[in-house]
């Protein structure tokens, strides 16, 4: 068995979809045959079939994207937390591998997100971070890969479809890895501002690739339902977070992005319940200028007319906002 295998859990929440599932264990379970894997049966119906060697948690109802990592975080025993969605599949051992070198040689981030490719030639996003406009900039979208990946950089917040976590990091900030009542979308971005505020940092990582079916686990759920978690999740990370700093720069952004939700999807939201305290050890002033962007506002505009065509009208397809502002992940 090797150091990473015995360092390591693998944390899976799936909900139906047994041939991802099946594909997602089989890619694993090439990488590293002895690594413990902890798969989060959440709901589904019929209930998913697993291997005997696999430590399987079952819920009787879906309790969420967050409500079922939590439940899986209770029989994890390594060191190391790999998040992993059944839409990503490892395609090289050496993924895991360079992970968890980053982490050991730097001790003070907590949160590393891999390489993650849409398909054998273009990225994913590979990290995400602040603008102005309130909508995230995810760097590399749908773009070639290269020079811009090359080398780790810090991050706003990795997405929780391949991201290695240092579990010990969990006791700063409230010994929680995500908020139950946030279900899904917007669970990651949140614990990454968790971290931020509590002294840790965030990192993109190049790795060799994980190949990322997005949406693929979220295709029956509606629009509307989507929406209404990614901005109630949105507004209480901000309401619970930011500082009059954070408010003054990103505040009217976020603002216009909820404007956006009610007017494209009939969404309002609400704020949930506050978070339990935790000590928050680094000013606004100190981390978030490592992770904020300038985009035009052409960007903005790309990603409303996104939103509306897929609501109300079949507006021409328009190149991703990565594809039209490749500029934009320069940092202010």
């Amino acid at each position: 068995m090797s150091d990473v295998e015995t360092r390591v859990s693998v944390l899976i929440t799936a909900w139906d979809h047994q041939d991802l599932l099946d594909t997602c264990l089989n890619a694993v379970r090439r990488c590293h045959p002895k690594i413990e894997i902890v798969v989060v049966d959440n709901g589904s119906s019929p209930p998913l079939t697993l291997p005997p060697d696999i430590i399987c948690v079952r819920s009787e109802t879906n309790v969420g994207f967050a409500g079922g990592n939590n439940l899986g975080l209770k029989h994890c025993s390594g060191d190391y937390l790999l998040l992993l969605n059944t839409d990503a599949t490892l395609t090289s051992p050496q993924t895991l591998q360079t992970l968890t070198a980053f982490l050991d040689a730097h001790p003070h981030v907590a949160l590393a997100q891999a390489k993650l490719q849409r398909s054998e030639t273009l990225l994913d996003a590979c990290g995400e971070f602040l603008t102005a406009w309130g909508v995230l900039y995810h760097h590399g979208y749908q773009q070639p890969d290269g020079s811009h990946t090359a080398s780790p950089f810090p991050i706003y917040a990795a997405k929780a479809a391949c991201c290695l976590l240092r579990k010990a990091a969990l006791d700063k900030v409230g010994q929680c890895l995500f908020r139950d009542d946030y279900f899904c979308y917007g669970e990651d971005l949140e614990l990454a501002h968790r971290l931020w505020l509590a002294g840790e940092e965030v990192w993109f990582v190049p790795t060799d690739p994980v190949l990322h079916a997005e949406g693929r686990t979220a295709a029956a759920l509606p629009q509307k339902c989507i929406w209404q978690h990614y901005l109630n999740n949105l507004w209480t990370t901000a309401c619970d977070y930011w500082s009059w700093q954070a408010w003054l720069h990103l505040g009217g952004g976020l603002l216009l992005l909820l404007l956006g939700g009610l007017l494209c999807k009939g969404v309002l939201p609400h704020r949930r319940k506050p978070h339990p305290h935790f000590a928050q050890n680094v000013p606004d002033s100190a981390w978030m200028p490592r992770v904020y962007v300038r985009v035009p506002p052409t960007y903005l505009i790309a990603c409303l007319r996104r939103t509306f065509a897929n609501t109300l009208y079949a507006l021409p397809k328009q190149k991703t906002p990565s594809e039209q502002h490749p500029a934009a992940t320069q940092h202010s």
